[in-house]
């Protein structure tokens, strides 16, 4: 069907057009792993019938030899929400889920600070993100694999959050909503998360290597990688068992073409066992729409798209479907940058018969204007508080320094000091307090989100904090002295 649509829009020279469209993207995607120092990728794109084109690029690890292929696995993130919901509308289709029923029906134990608001949050209101959640909410910290202990800690997290807005009302993307789901549903089924999407969903759609991972990867799987001070780095990333639903699926570019095939409504044996078309068009409609695009049951819907995008610390994906020209595609990358996106767009150009866009490096820095900043003021400061330092230290030694400080005032010293505190409580304030909060994040899992800042931030916070216990504890120092002499 694919090759056919291809044919018939657009006009080549003597290869075969679709071919040529193959050699346009495979261009694009090898260029732009070039430029921005990406590892590898891998590409499918596949209509109702199967695979039509599937490739891998590059190799697993940057420091390894191993070449990426269609097999190869990669994390992709929060597309894997597109799938827990899936498993949710299987469970609704079985007549074990109702969507608009409280979550409290299933989950009695969940309750916000707001006790009776976060009552009416339905199933419904979770797949569409609009149970009034805030965004900053996840399971990075909650421990150990146990439904109920991890019951037990999502609880406790949640005693004292408050709702952005009324359930039902407000998009607000949190991935505590899948969290919950994925609890929901091993509480109806009886089955651990990954054992029933294995059952149920994976072996049916033929994705034999598509499989939740916690860190141990399945043999030919791709590596995370960041920039780390400007260079692109391996990252090994530990997942927790609570975030499998909203975060923690492996795939590979072979499997993600069935599931495309799937989504276009393949009439294999395998793809009508898993979901009633209607309730898979369902999946794709909308509950919160504007002007240009609107979500819902894991799904960015377009007019004419249904898409979602995933990312962890060291990859990105992208997945795209038009269910108006029966195709869609899958691009997969083991580094986190923003050109797996800018490349996506590009490849659906030239699906669509037109140029790709010119992608300018300059718009894809591997070090952001706000990471340099702070490493300018970070450096600077850090040499400046080493060089006011050096006559403390020759002072602990017992040696003379050949410079020194006039006796500050009493008004100095107040302003010394206050200046001190601003800075540390500045400092550890974004790291530990804002930075968190505003990514949803402990404070040890966003060193790595932002390396390159967080580290720039401790640096400064650490050297400012040691050069300020020193002057505190000199002047005692030298007090004790002085004591012990007139003794």
């Amino acid at each position: 069907m694919l090759s056919c649509l291809l044919t018939s829009s657009t006009t080549y020279g003597s290869t075969t057009p679709l071919a040529e469209t193959m050699q346009k993207i495979d261009k694009e995607i090898v260029q732009n792993m070039q430029r921005f120092n990406i590892p590898g990728m891998a590409f499918v794109l596949a209509d109702e019938n199967g695979n039509v084109y599937v490739k891998g690029y590059g190799r697993n690890e940057s420091e390894g030899t191993e070449s990426v292929d269609p097999t190869t696995n990669f994390h992709i993130g929060s597309i894997s929400k597109v799938f827990t919901s899936l498993a949710i509308m299987q469970l609704r289709d079985q007549g074990l889920v109702e969507l608009d029923a409280s979550l409290t029906q299933y989950l009695p134990w969940f309750a916000t600070k707001e006790i009776s608001l976060s009552s009416h949050i339905t199933i419904r209101d979770l797949l569409n993100h609009t149970s009034g959640l805030p965004g900053r909410l996840n399971t990075h910290d909650v421990e150990g694999s146990d439904p109920d202990q991890i019951a037990s800690q999502i609880k406790r997290k949640l005693q004292q959050v408050q709702l952005v807005a009324s359930p039902g009302t407000t998009y607000e993307y949190t991935n505590m909503n899948y969290d919950l789901l994925q609890l929901l549903l091993e509480k109806v089924t009886k089955q651990s998360f990954p054992e029933y999407m294995n059952q149920h969903i994976f072996m049916p759609l033929g994705m034999n290597r598509t499989v939740y991972s916690l860190g141990d990867m399945l043999p030919n799987s791709a590596s995370g990688h960041r920039y780390i001070w400007g260079d692109i780095k391996p990252f090994h990333e530990q997942l927790s068992y609570a975030t499998l639903g909203s975060a923690g699926l492996t795939t590979n570019a072979e499997d993600f073409g069935k599931y495309i095939s799937f989504l276009l409504g393949s009439s294999s044996e395998g793809n009508s066992s898993v979901l009633r078309s209607e309730s898979l068009l369902e999946m794709h409609s909308p509950a919160i729409y504007d002007q240009s695009t609107g979500y819902g049951f894991g799904w960015e819907v377009t007019p004419n798209t249904i898409e979602k995008k995933g990312g962890l610390p060291g990859f990105t994906a992208n997945l795209i479907v038009f269910p108006n020209k029966s195709y869609g595609f899958a691009l997969l990358s083991n580094s986190k940058q923003n050109i797996t996106d800018d490349t996506n767009f590009n490849i659906s150009r030239i699906l669509a018969g037109n140029s790709p866009a010119h992608l300018s490096k300059q718009n894809f820095p591997t070090i952001t204007p706000l990471d340099k900043g702070i490493l300018m003021i970070s450096t600077l400061f850090a040499i400046i508080i080493l060089i006011m330092w050096v006559p403390t230290l020759l002072s602990w030694l017992g040696r003379k320094s050949r410079y020194s400080f006039k006796k500050p005032t009493l008004p100095i010293i107040l302003v010394c000091w206050g200046l001190n505190g601003l800075m540390l409580i500045g400092g550890f304030y974004y790291i530990y307090s804002y930075i968190p909060y505003a990514s949803g994040t402990p404070s040890l899992y966003q060193l790595t989100i932002a390396p390159d800042t967080v580290n720039g931030l401790t640096i400064l916070s650490i050297t400012y904090l040691v050069f300020s216990i020193s002057l505190a504890i000199k002047p005692l120092l030298h007090r004790t002295t002085i004591v012990s002499k007139e003794l």
